[in-house]
């Protein structure tokens, strides 16, 4: 299994699949909300929620890893438009989608999406008002390749961009090669996904036996752990996704986890507490702050 996340007005979209795709509601504590769909590509009998992003206009992006194909559904589950994947590593044609975020309104609307495997268009733009789709360059280097690229995330002008085999941040600005973060390397452990915290800060959920979620700072140096590797409330095992929810300080703001391979959702805060988790229910189990 695997899954991912994302969250808009107050309401978190948690995506999972287990050969059939599946996205459930909760809101931020934890209780299950209506709504939630499940869907399977036809073709390749199989789909996987690899990425996930909703727009100001509720529509939910989702990077189909198993169906190789971005997708776009209604809040209730009808299919809006699909990309497929291309035969070809090349500008407009997506390998396996591996990540997915959105920014913008209206003309200025962009998509973000990511493909794994090393590919030297693993990272591009497209815009939904223009139909063009901008390839990203890996290092600004137009002959380059990004060596498994598992995410991206779009802030204003900027698209960040996790690359897991390397393992380092890649930042784009406006389209261009900006820096490159590299990211501490743990040894039996590997970066699976990043969220942004204010400051622009990464959160990294790495994956493995010594995994962790830590908090870097804008210069790539550790600033805090979140949670080490653990079966148990507060720890972290088998990560598939992580979203930041910004609040008025970092004992405010909430970073919301998806391990146990997408089973399980729990929240944290920026100064390591952990609030509780949930899978089907609402949030409990862990240690709750105040506020």
């Amino acid at each position: 299994m695997s899954g991912a996340l994302t969250t808009r007005g107050g309401v978190l979209f948690v995506g999972s699949h287990a050969r059939t795709a599946r996205l459930r509601t909760h809101d931020l504590d934890g209780h299950r909300l209506g709504g939630g769909f499940a869907f399977r590509d036809q073709e390749r009998e199989r789909s996987s929620i690899e990425g996930v992003a909703v727009d100001t206009d509720r529509r939910l992006w989702v990077a189909d890893g198993e169906g190789q194909c971005l997708r776009t559904f209604s809040l209730f589950g009808r299919e809006l438009a699909s990309v497929p994947a291309g035969r070809e590593d090349r500008a407009g044609q997506l390998g396996r989608p591996s990540g997915v975020d959105v920014w913008g309104v209206d003309d200025e609307f962009l998509v973000g999406v990511t493909s794994s495997g090393r590919r030297r268009h693993a990272a591009q733009l497209l815009s939904p008002a223009t139909g063009r789709m901008n390839s990203l360059r890996p290092l600004g280097d137009p002959e380059g390749f990004f060596l498994d690229a598992r995410g991206i995330v779009l802030q204003e002008d900027e698209a960040w961009v996790l690359e897991a085999q390397t393992p380092r941040l890649q930042v784009f600005k406006e389209g261009a090669f900006h820096y490159a973060l590299p990211l501490p390397e743990i040894q039996g452990a590997r970066p699976i996904a990043f969220a942004l915290a204010p400051g622009g800060r990464p959160v990294v959920a790495w994956g493995g036996d010594r995994g962790a979620v830590l908090l870097l700072g804008p210069d790539g140096r550790v600033n805090g752990c979140l949670a080490a590797a653990g079966e148990e409330v507060g720890g972290v095992a088998h990560p598939t996704g992580i979203l930041c929810v910004p609040g008025v300080d970092d004992r405010h703001t909430r970073v919301v986890l998806l391990d146990h391979d997408g089973s399980r959702v729990q929240v944290f805060n920026l100064e390591g507490s952990c609030y509780g988790a949930f899978v089907g229910g609402s949030l409990g189990g862990g240690e709750v702050g105040s506020g």
